[in-house]
């Protein structure tokens, strides 16, 4: 199992799969900054006055953690902030769901169709900052085998395939409705009508 960790390929497909997360994701944030301090702000967990200045710093965070995943000599400082971004995201949607609050726009990539936060996503992002924290593995070398490139970069693009069709499955989930046990009725249609 070690030896599978510390591949070459598998550190790559790891490092261009989280950098093709937080890139894409930090300049959707660049481009709305202002819906970023409202996504913030919904989340109720910082104290009001950091609210603005964590949500103008969270897009930097993700680009300095993206850059860094890609450049073999910074990958273990870009999987230490990239772990722990992807923590603090997974603990701030569990909190609020622990509230009871689901109808929150997870934040993910702003500027496209909303996703809400639910468990499915807290799930992913933990899983990601297990991928992220696997990268703390010293790798065989640093570049893999020529072999190897082809399926690296089309495993990489096949895993940020499946990662944006689960976050639109998990954020697109249906709202709850707030009075589930009440049986609404219907009046049936007349025949001959419409």
């Amino acid at each position: 199992m070690v030896e599978l960790v510390a591949a070459p390929a598998v550190h790559w497909a790891s490092a261009l799969l989280l950098a093709g997360i937080f890139l894409p994701s930090a300049w959707s944030k660049l481009r709305a900054i202002d819906e970023v301090i409202g996504v913030v702000a919904d989340y109720r967990i910082l104290p009001e006055p950091l609210v603005e200045p964590f949500a103008r710093a969270l897009p930097w965070l993700e680009i300095a953690a993206g850059v860094l995943l890609l450049v073999p000599p910074t990958r273990p400082l870009g999987a230490v902030l990239g772990a722990g971004l992807l923590l603090v995201f997974a603990v701030a949607m569990a909190v609020n769901l622990a509230r009871g609050r689901r109808e929150i726009d997870c934040g993910c990539f702003l500027g496209r169709q909303k996703e809400r936060i639910g468990w499915p996503l807290v799930a992913r992002n933990l899983l990601l900052a297990s991928a992220a924290a696997l990268l703390l593995v010293e790798p065989a070398a640093l570049l893999p085998r020529p072999a190897e490139l082809v399926p690296v970069l089309f495993g990489s693009a096949a895993l940020l395939a499946l990662y944006a069709a689960f976050s639109r499955l998990a954020g697109l989930a249906p709202i709850p409705r707030a009075h589930a046990g009440r049986r609404t009725q219907t009046r049936p249609r007349a025949h001959g009508g419409r």
